[in-house]
């Protein structure tokens, strides 16, 4: 005659079910979001659809915008401040 489980060893192996289905749904999940993550890098698609979406931006900058004059990064020679040092 098998003898009855107790309340306590019922609720441990509920417990011990549960631990194991949400380790692996939460495995999957990560495997699935890791695969979601790779799919939406920009360096993984394929070179045709992004050279012609550059290209079209390129020449739609290239309207807008000249590189013939216009501000300057480095400050003009004229504003540089002299040193002067004493000598000791």
């Amino acid at each position: 005659m098998a003898v009855p489980e107790s309340r306590i060893e019922a609720a441990r192996r509920r417990v011990r079910i549960a631990r194991y289905s949400i380790g692996a749904v939460a495995a999957a999940a990560f495997g699935l979001l890791g695969i979601a993550a790779r799919d939406a890098h920009p360096a993984t698609h394929t070179g045709s659809t992004v050279a012609s979406t550059t290209a079209t931006n390129q020449e739609s900058q290239e309207d807008s915008f000249s590189y013939d004059g216009g501000a300057s990064i480095a400050p003009s020679s004229s504003n540089t401040p002299a040193v002067q040092s004493s000598g000791s």
